[in-house]
């Protein structure tokens, strides 16, 4: 599966080069709001712009855009999207989904995705790990929920190097690396 976006509160442009190898930079619109209606594989949404590129009213093709929602962090099919439900979407310049994000209203933390590096060191009951981007330093304690998706609620000492984990984290320091206290965690895939 083709990863274009990592964090929802982190995504701002893509960068491709073009046959003669000029960099074009292309800011990503990413709107916040309510599901208006759905047709088929368009979605209409209308609410805030994030981005500079953003837009307050938008009708979107929903492409192979991967979809999440946020009250459980699993990925989900279109047939779980309703009308009325809150979002946050991101999206290129065609109108085109690249991600997108169910149940966006139910609280106020902050939900990003990050890879588990080869850095980790376990202790009873918690984990301590740099993302594989180095941004961040996580810690997961007993008091962290963990959900794998297949197997249910797990401990710390049964994450490992290269899985893929949602995070719901209430603050995140100004540091660098930021240090992590995540309350909960979802793993992605194993």
């Amino acid at each position: 599966m083709r990863k274009l976006i990592v964090s929802i509160f982190f995504v701002t442009c893509l960068t491709f080069s073009t046959a003669n190898g000029m960099y074009i930079y292309e800011e990503i619109g990413e709107t916040i709001g309510i599901i208006v209606a759905i047709d088929g594989k368009f979605l209409h949404v209308t609410g805030e712009p994030i981005t500079n590129a953003g837009l307050a009213d938008i009708v979107l093709d929903l492409a192979n855009a991967p979809i999440y929602d946020l009250l459980t962090g699993f990925p989900v099919g279109t047939d779980f999207i309703k009308e009325d439900m809150s979002i946050r979407v991101a999206y290129d310049a065609n109108d085109t989904a690249l991600a997108i994000w169910l149940n966006c209203d139910y609280d106020e933390s902050a939900v990003f995705s990050v890879v588990v590096s080869d850095n980790i060191q376990y202790g009873y009951g918690y984990c301590v790990f740099l993302c594989s981007d180095g941004k961040y330093r996580i810690t997961i304690g007993p008091e962290t929920v963990i959900i794998d998706p297949f197997y249910g609620q797990i401990v710390p000492e049964d994450i490992l190097p290269g899985q893929e984990l949602f995070l719901w984290v209430e603050m995140i320091t100004a540091s660098s690396p930021s240090i992590v206290y995540p309350d909960k965690v979802v793993l992605i895939n194993d």
